[in-house]
């Protein structure tokens, strides 16, 4: 009974509601992180000035998700889908790379995933529920736009779960963009449970996979970015810094993908501040990517 209390313990700490204020929270110019930051919260000023609306969609458990639609200035067909991060402020984290698609003419949809400010829900999945969650924001495009084209982009948690989400066929969509993707819930889990609970460990991942199950109504174990690459629908594009040793990974899923892949490597940058540091390059790369597919 003390490895279930310690699952219990664990998966409320991991995956309960989080206080999103705190992501992306200001820090001092002595910070490694100053300038990425500075830019973080300089881009949210800009865009929000920009016309917007509240949007909702109702998930597949039936909890109220919602997010900020932003049509670009001159009418567009084509409208990137932002999945954020682990416990992030989506807005903050998507301001910057928004900007951007905003430069190239596009409209961008920023929702809050399950759990995170606006939207409902007591846990985070972070994979499965979500990729479902998000073939409802396909859907909600596909409202907007009945013959528009869709990019789903997605960072760290939100690059796993846009790799999960190619899977599966989704109306209009053309390609999917996943920055520094984790590989999924399960393999988060075992590292811990086995580096903080040593012998115990087994019996405390079991425990919360049980409790995962009972929550979401899936086998985790069944969402992971290289069984649900192997039946992907859509060209990926891959980005990390090379600070993350991502290089192996990133030619795992390439070869994995039945779709055109392509992956770049942002020198000196470190988890999702490439497109920061790295700007010319990141930014460059995209647009050569998808100038193939829309």
């Amino acid at each position: 009974m003390l490895e279930k209390l310690k699952a219990n313990i664990l998966f409320n700490k991991l995956f309960g509601r989080p206080d999103i204020s705190i992501a992306y929270k200001k820090v001092p110019p002595s910070d490694s992180w100053y300038n990425t930051i500075n830019t973080v919260h300089q881009s949210l000023a800009e865009i929000i000035t920009y016309p917007r609306e509240l949007v909702e969609i109702k998930s597949y458990d039936n909890l109220s998700l919602k997010g900020y639609y932003y049509p670009a200035q001159e009418k567009s067909e084509v409208t990137v889908i932002w999945v954020h991060g682990y416990k992030s402020h989506a807005e903050r984290e998507s301001a910057f790379p928004s900007l951007f698609y905003k430069s190239l003419g596009f409209n961008v949809l920023i929702p809050y995933l399950r759990a995170h400010d606006v939207s409902q829900g007591k846990y985070i999945a972070f994979g499965g529920a979500e990729a479902f969650d998000l073939e409802r924001w396909v859907d909600k495009v596909n409202e907007i736009h009945p013959k528009g084209k869709i990019i789903i982009h997605g960072l760290s948690m939100g690059g796993c779960i846009a790799i999960l989400s190619s899977a599966v066929k989704m109306k209009n969509v053309r390609c999917i963009i996943s920055d520094a993707p984790s590989v999924g819930v399960c393999h988060i889990l075992r590292e811990i449970t086995k580096g903080t609970f040593k012998k115990n460990g087994e019996k405390v991942y079991a425990y919360c996979i049980e409790k995962y199950e009972k929550e979401f109504g899936y086998n985790p174990e069944e969402y992971n970015v290289f069984d649900k690459i192997k039946i992907s629908n859509y060209p990926i594009l891959l980005s990390a810094g090379s600070l993350e040793n991502l290089d192996e990974l990133f030619d795992q899923l390439t070869k994995l993908n039945p779709q055109p892949s392509d992956s770049v490597i942002l020198p000196g940058c470190d988890h999702g501040n490439g497109m920061y540091k790295q700007t010319e390059l990141y930014q460059g790369k995209i647009k050569e990517f998808l100038s193939l597919y829309l």
